[in-house]
């Protein structure tokens, strides 16, 4: 039995969550295909925001050998890593969320798909990196293989030093959602990203919220 308290610390998703990076990773995806003269027709049915660069790239190419893959993924990071990221955005609401959050002495933390350089600029973009304890990225330890969402979030709580029960991740996908109940931690399920609504309220977070009663369900829920 999860003890039901007050938060301590806040993860949240990046993609979807905090930030509109649809429209230049699907850019930096359409970049590589053409580049490398690819075959993708079914690329807008297939393709997804949220799964990391090793599991799109075998999604989108299932055909592909690993050294192929490992080769789409080289191109696809030169195009995507190196952009200036001025056409991703954050949710307008978002900033005011995480300086809620902070008044209210949460320790912030990303945990996210997207790696560290990116992730980065975007930041320095948006003026939040000073807002954030930690950035759980895929390549955040060069030496160590890509690690999944429900390790990210561990390694966040482990460095929170929160309790589980005390540490919420918000997202918008049910990758975020399953992550969370794998580690014993609370869940937020926002509806304003590029999730399936459908998927997400299947994975059964604690609270579904929208840009507007956020805070309101977040206060009836663990306060």
């Amino acid at each position: 039995m999860i003890e039901r308290t007050g938060i301590s610390a806040v993860c949240f998703d990046f993609d979807g969550t905090l930030g509109m990076t649809g429209e230049e990773l699907k850019n930096a995806w359409k970049q590589t295909i053409a580049y490398l003269h690819l075959d993708c027709p079914d690329f807008d049915d297939i393709y997804r925001i949220g799964p990391s660069l090793q599991d799109m790239s075998a999604k989108l190419f299932p055909e592909k050998s690993p050294a192929e893959l490992s080769e789409i993924q080289r191109v696809f990071r030169g195009f995507y890593d190196n952009s200036d990221m001025k056409k991703s955005p954050p949710y307008p609401w978002c900033e005011e969320i995480l300086r809620e959050f902070l008044k209210r002495g949460k320790k912030l933390y990303i945990v996210t798909n997207k790696r560290v350089k990116p992730l980065r600029t975007i930041l320095r973009n948006f003026g939040f990196e000073n807002f954030f304890s930690g950035i759980f990225s895929p390549d955040i330890c060069p030496r160590c293989e890509v690690l999944t969402k429900t390790e990210l979030l561990q390694l966040a709580i482990n460095v929170s030093n929160c309790p589980a029960g005390n540490v919420l991740m918000v997202g918008d996908t049910d990758v975020d959602i399953n992550a969370a109940h794998a580690v014993n931690c609370r869940s937020c399920g926002v509806l304003w990203g590029y999730g399936d609504i459908n998927s997400l309220k299947k994975s059964s977070p604690d609270i579904l919220a929208g840009e507007i009663d956020f805070f309101l369900k977040f206060d009836e829920k663990f306060i």
